[in-house]
């Protein structure tokens, strides 16, 4: 039973690759939102970060980010995400997996430089029930990318949370 749960998981994340190439042509989410999912032993997540978050990545300083750009830069976005989106269980930190990257273009023009990054992965946990702590380090400059609005949902409880984090409050506890 547990290798069919592994296997529908990688089957979904196999999916999810090929249906979302490298550019996404329409919001799958709301700028500056993210959901977290907490499913059997996994937390998938989606997060709609902005650019300006990530140092050194915009070369012409347009505030955007262009396709070049993001394909010169993408492991250093990879590198920035680990380091500052971070879930912690009793254990220790736990590893993001089966990250999709994406910029977020408007489907009216999908060539144009995107302000918005759409992350995605999933974290393997031990114990759906143990303690999990989340944390994001990774804001941007204008006012409205200075925060990040969470829902995150446990499948098992039934249990959902909505979550605001800025640079002031990064770190929350979820589902106290």
């Amino acid at each position: 039973m547990k290798y069919l749960k592994k296997s529908s998981v990688i089957a979904a994340v196999i999916l999810l690759s090929i249906l979302f190439s490298q550019q996404l042509y329409a919001h799958m989410i709301v700028a500056q939102h993210g959901t977290l999912n907490v499913v059997d032993d996994g937390v998938f997540m989606v997060l709609s970060l902005p650019v300006s978050a990530f140092e050194g990545i915009d070369d012409d300083k347009d505030g955007k980010l262009s396709s070049k750009e993001f394909t010169e830069h993408r492991p250093a976005i990879i590198k920035s995400i680990h380091n500052n989106i971070v879930l912690k269980e009793e254990n220790g930190k736990v590893a993001l997996q089966g990250m999709m990257l994406s910029p977020v273009t408007s489907h009216h023009s999908p060539k144009s430089p995107a302000s918005q990054l759409m992350v995605m992965g999933r974290y393997t946990i031990i114990e759906p029930n143990n303690e999990l702590e989340f944390e994001v380090t990774l804001f941007g400059k204008e006012t409205v990318e200075k925060t990040l609005i969470i829902t995150a949902t446990r499948k098992e409880s039934d249990s959902k949370q909505k979550i605001e984090l800025s640079k002031n409050k990064s770190t929350v506890i979820l589902f106290e």
